[in-house]
């Protein structure tokens, strides 16, 4: 008997669990609203993803070598007959289950109909649960498959190395030998464990640059990927494994979502044959390492691959540090003991007053003299925020005081230095661009004084060209409690001053990004920014005022379109309205900013929605803005485009096309033939053509518009590569330019996954499109590559999980399951 196929086996077994999980989430849908389900259904929902997950299992095995002639001849009937039955499962839950839109009525004959299934439904049920006995199946297959047999595992591919260190080396770094020593002395550990090394020791003493040294030693070796994350926060963690995912082509650039970190774990521990370094950097709280939530719900210490192939190097401060060598050699002991003892040898404290006693000229008896002048009692905040740390509250209180003594002496000396120092305690703490600390219209020495003074202090730390600013986040909890300490309210002040700052800085919300200041800066400005500017919504003000509302009405525009573009259309439509709610609130509704707000959430009703609830919307702003722009203003012009293209949600094409005529007439005449907002009325006139069988004319201003875009933004901007899938099934539809349409498609479905990533609405809606036209077409062979590979790319991808995703997926799927 020819051997069986592991790719026919591993492919039933990947066809199997898509049709289960879609089984299974049916049943689980329908099980929440049913008063009483079946018992089969309950089966289904508790049972079946073990079996789904054992047989997953068994793919790896395989796909590892760890599976034999004969164990595979006998899962090759289990799978089978687990497919047969679930097939039979799924058409009898097509027939009985009501359909997502279902009326309240509908669903509840729907439920009483399905009882009467319920025998068929059982049988099926009980036909897999005989070939597999679930719980033995699942131990054997994660016990007795996890670890295949080294010895008939074939040979690797050979691996590619990857250098992902974010740093030149440093040609000016001295150190001794033994530090190195040491590291691979650590490395050298028992067989079978990971080999792991920590470098410990006070902020600056050159961890870092040990470790990069180290990097740049393991390169010369030539046969080690390494990689270095940054640990300081929990966003810092989560952009570094997003980073190194990108680089190694697990995600794409785009890709926001909170997956990267589990998919590189995986892929370090499973995939990745060859020896691997990761330098885990600054590793400094241990909050933010062991208990901090990233986006998947798993600390960063959770998602740390673990390996014998891998080694991890950690970088962390120390807790038993003496006394800066600053402090000079002819202090008496006895002082330096009192001085220890005062600050209970906490590195932050020590590093803290040796700075302020330097920068002074003052010695130990005097500053002891000042720290206890200044005793101050019952830091509640600092207590509260780092109880879990171990330490006793009369450590924080010693924090404190030691802090205050220099927080007052920066007061006394540059009131600039501590209004800095004010405001970058409301942003994260780590990589603060400059642009959100200093004025535009501020004098730079006074600034460049200011930010040496704080870090004479060692309270904030730059990058070597001074762009890029970083604190503790001690150093802010010190900060706040100090500032409601000395003024109550003076907290919500800075903090409102934070949100201004990032409000004005954040780009600016544009329907389409067709300018060369977005294409320079929009995408890497906006995520150096989001991580202040979601702290800053979530600031919990005492007392908003007017001004705080409106910038973050402001900001939520700005985020809000960042957002839309990167695929999350839900959240983008919800802050939106809520900009929109605070505009009218305090501005009126005939205000420019309300105006704006109403624009944005009428237009990201229509587009991708096509939502009715945006026509009377859009309605009222065409005539606000008539009445106080004018009907030839670009902004009501715009507003009017959106509105006709609401219209066709309710079906009144005539409407809706006479309505884009008009907003393209006015185009032309006020902003000429080839403005972005020209170009989007074209797209958008096309549009309507197209959904009345208008199609040569539908085509001819589809492909004027899209040479024209293309021509102004290049073949793989954002707005061009929507308008390009546009042109593609206009195509399409006509069998003479059948053949033209299809490869417009396909190329636009290669230049989607590259720029939005394989996983954005806007790549599954192209591959959906695709697959419907090749099945339409005649050619189902290539459709169901088409969509096996849609379904396959997206699975890995970091925004599978998101509403518009899932939706364009399932449609991938159904569409497979239909084919004939």
């Amino acid at each position: 008997m020819d051997p069986i196929s592991a790719v026919g086996l591993a492919a039933a077994i990947v066809q199997f669990a898509e049709l289960g999980v879609k089984v299974v989430k049916r049943v689980a849908e329908f099980s929440t609203v049913a008063e009483e389900a079946p018992k089969s259904f309950k089966q289904i929902t508790t049972e079946l993803p073990l079996i789904i997950d054992g047989l997953r299992r068994i793919q790896l095995g395989i796909e590892a070598g760890g599976v034999d002639e004969a164990t595979k001849r006998a899962v090759a009937g289990v799978v089978q007959n687990c497919l047969r039955e679930t097939e039979e499962v799924d058409r009898i839950l097509q027939k009985v289950l009501p359909a997502a839109g279902a009326s309240s009525w509908e669903r509840r004959g729907k439920a009483v109909m399905s009882v009467g299934y319920d025998k068929k439904i059982q049988r099926a049920v009980d036909s897999i649960f005989q070939s597999v006995r679930t719980l033995t199946f699942h131990q054997w297959s994660t016990t007795s498959l996890a670890t295949p047999n080294v010895e008939e595992k074939p040979p690797p591919y050979p691996q590619a190395l990857h250098w992902l260190v974010p740093f030149e080396r440093n040609l000016r770094f001295v150190g001794r030998s033994d530090f190195f020593d040491k590291i691979e002395k650590a490395f050298a550990s028992a067989d079978g464990s990971q080999p792991k090394a920590a470098l410990y020791g006070l902020g600056g003493i050159g961890k870092s640059q040990i470790a990069l040294e180290f990097c740049y030693r393991k390169r010369k070796e030539g046969d080690c990927s390494v990689f270095w994350v940054n640990a300081a926060t929990v966003d810092r963690f989560e952009e570094s494994f997003k980073r190194i995912a990108g680089e190694c082509g697990l995600v794409t650039r785009n890709d926001t979502g909170s997956d990267a970190p589990n998919l590189l774990k995986s892929w370090l521990e499973v995939r990745h044959e060859g020896p691997w370094l990761m330098i885990i950097d600054n590793v400094d709280d241990k909050d933010v390492f062991f208990r901090e939530k990233m986006k998947n719900g798993e600390t960063p210490a959770g998602v740390i691959p673990r390996c014998h192939h891998g080694s991890l190097l950690f970088t962390t401060r120390s807790r038993d540090i003496a006394v800066d060598v600053r402090l000079g050699a002819d202090q008496p002991e006895k002082l330096v003991l009192d001085l220890l003892d005062a600050l209970e040898y906490i590195p932050l404290a020590i590093t803290q007053a040796v700075a302020f006693m330097v920068k002074r000229q003052k010695n130990i008896q005097q500053y002891l003299d000042q720290y206890q002048r200044n005793d101050v009692t019952k830091t509640k905040l600092l207590t509260y925020e780092f109880v879990d740390h171990g330490r006793q509250s009369s450590t924080m209180e010693s924090v404190a005081k030691t802090w205050m003594i220099s927080f007052e002496s920066i007061r006394d000396s540059n009131k600039r230095a501590v209004d800095l120092l004010c405001l970058i305690n409301f942003f994260q703490h780590q990589d603060i661009p400059v642009l959100l600390l200093q004025n535009e219209e501020e004098d730079e020495f006074d600034f460049e004084d200011a930010t040496a003074l704080l870090k004479d202090f060692s309270l904030i730390d730059t990058n070597d060209d001074d762009a890029v600013f970083s604190t503790h986040r001690l150093v802010q909890l010190a900060t706040r409690w100090w500032l409601e300490k000395e003024t109550p309210g003076e907290a919500d002040h800075w903090a409102s001053v934070a949100l201004a700052s990032v409000a004005t800085h954040f780009p600016r919300p544009v329907p389409y990004p067709e300018t060369n200041y977005f294409e320079a800066d929009y995408f890497q400005l906006c995520e150096v920014l989001l991580p202040h500017a979601e702290l800053m919504l979530r600031y919990p003000f005492k007392s908003a005022s007017k001004d705080v509302e409106l910038a973050r009405a402001k900001l939520l525009n700005s985020t809000g379109r960042y957002l839309h573009w990167n695929g999350n259309h839900e959240e983008a439509r919800q802050r939106f309205e809520r900009s929109m709610e605070i505009n009218k609130a305090y501005l009126g509704e005939k205000h420019i900013e309300t105006m704006t707000s109403m624009g944005l959430l009428g237009w990201t009703l229509v587009i991708p929605l096509r939502d009715a609830r945006a026509i009377p919307l859009l309605e009222r702003l065409v005539e606000i803005r008539t009445e106080l722009l004018g009907e030839n203003d670009p902004r009501t012009i715009d507003a009017l485009s959106d509105l006709a293209t609401g219209h066709t949600s309710t079906g009144d094409f005539s409407l809706s096309e006479r309505m884009q005529r008009d907003a393209l007439s006015r185009a032309k005449s006020v902003l000429g033939p080839s403005h972005p907002d020209t170009l989007n009325c074209m797209t958008h006139l096309a549009s309507v053509l197209e959904d009345q069988g208008k199609m040569d004319e539908a085509i001819q201003v589809q492909r004027v518009g899209y040479e024209a875009r293309k021509q102004l933004l290049g073949d793989r901007h954002q707005s061009v590569l929507i308008d390009e899938h546009n042109l593609a099934l206009m195509l399409c539809a006509d069998d003479s330019t059948l053949e033209e349409g299809l490869s417009l498609q396909r190329t636009n479905i290669e230049r989607k996954t590259e720029i939005f990533g394989q996983d954005h609405p806007e790549t599954l809606i192209a591959a959906y499109n695709l697959l419907y036209l090749l099945n339409r077409a005649g050619r189902p062979a290539e459709a169901r590559q088409v969509g096996a590979r849609a379904l396959a790319l997206a699975h890995n991808g970091p925004r599978k999980d998101m509403a518009s995703s899932q939706e364009f997926l399932s449609k991938i799927q159904d569409a497979l399951d239909n084919i004939e």
